[in-house]
């Protein structure tokens, strides 16, 4: 019983550590890219096996195929973001943002306003002295992107070797460790699958909202926004992130709506505090539906993950408390669901 115990104590503290140890190395893109690599490959191998039990599918060519799965899926959003673009480039973006600094010092205080570039020259020289001021910073954004890229990669296919591994139908055998390890981690990624199905909800009524708004009622009431299919694209990107993507995404569509004029930007801000005040209820509502946490515990972790390890925290913030919501009602040191 000792020895048990001792086994599965181990497995716990090796679990967390490695959790600690993706936060503290920046390896974050590496494990959401595994999970979701994992949950995708366990998802149709399950359909197959449900659809087609006469056929004993090859379950290593599930990793090739999940591969094309996401090259496909990438490609086809690099040319949806171009299409959305619609050829407007970085010199129309720059005359947008002139035209909506000048338009907003007319409602600014005379104190701020000042500071603020008049012309598309100013503008640019602007951004000229801020990239030669923080060139390392901006190289390092660059360099970190890459790195990203490649440990996503990375933790891709990782994820699809291990859902790909046949498991093993005899449990009674295995050593404690063993049995406890594959449980932890079947956990974490029914955490993982819980909070990213719950967000993309949310982005996906947060989009449609945006678009009703910016496609549909934006034009019927005279204003036309631009960029606004590239808004409503960038809606349901920064959506995958809890809160703060929905936060990001309202900033963009304001300053685009101030271009208009400022009833478009008042009403586009009202139409997006309503959306956001609406995040909360459906965020609330699909994860509190399978682990029972409310809002304000969201919140709470949200903003610890982001004080502790910053943006990677934040993303990872849900899935882990999640996880750790599940084991202790697993461990009865929390009532069950709904309870």
């Amino acid at each position: 019983m000792q020895k048990s115990f001792a086994q599965a104590l181990s497995a716990h503290i090796l679990v967390v550590l490695l959790i600690l140890a993706a936060l503290l190395i920046h390896a974050v893109p590496a494990l959401l890219a595994g999970l979701l690599a994992f949950t995708l490959c366990r998802a149709l191998l399950t359909q197959f096996r449900l659809n087609l039990p006469s056929i004993k599918f090859p379950e290593r060519l599930v990793t090739l195929l999940v591969g094309m799965g996401a090259l496909a899926v990438l490609i086809a959003a690099v040319t949806g973001v171009a299409r959305a673009m619609n050829g407007e480039n970085l010199s129309d973006l720059l005359l947008t943002l002139a035209h909506t600094l000048e338009q907003s010092k007319q409602y600014l205080p005379a104190s701020f306003s000042m500071d603020l570039p008049d012309t598309v020259v100013e503008l640019k020289q602007v951004v000229a002295d801020v990239a030669k001021e923080h060139a390392a910073v901006v190289a390092g954004v660059g360099t970190g992107a890459l790195h990203g890229i490649l440990l996503a990669l990375v933790g891709w296919l990782v994820g699809c070797l291990a859902a790909c591994r046949s498991p093993s139908t005899s449990t009674a055998e295995q050593p404690v460790f063993f049995q406890v390890w594959n449980t932890l981690w079947s956990n974490f990624v029914q955490a993982f699958s819980c909070v990213a199905f719950a967000q993309i909800k949310v982005a996906s009524v947060n989009t449609v909202c945006m678009g009703i708004f910016l496609l549909i009622a934006s034009p019927m009431l005279g204003w036309t926004i631009p960029y606004a299919k590239t808004l409503v694209l960038a809606t349901f990107i920064c959506g995958l992130l809890p809160v703060v993507g929905n936060l990001i995404s309202n900033t963009l569509t304001t300053v685009m709506a101030l271009t208009v004029s400022l009833p478009a930007a008042l009403t586009a801000l009202g139409v997006l505090m309503l959306i956001h005040k609406a995040e909360y209820l459906i965020l609330s509502k699909a994860l509190g539906a399978e682990t029972g946490t409310k809002i304000w515990e969201l919140l709470t972790v949200l903003f610890a993950g982001e004080l502790m390890f910053g943006m990677p925290g934040m993303v990872t913030a849900p899935i882990i408390y999640t996880f750790a919501r599940a084991e202790l009602r697993r461990h009865g040191w929390l009532p069950p669901a709904g309870a």
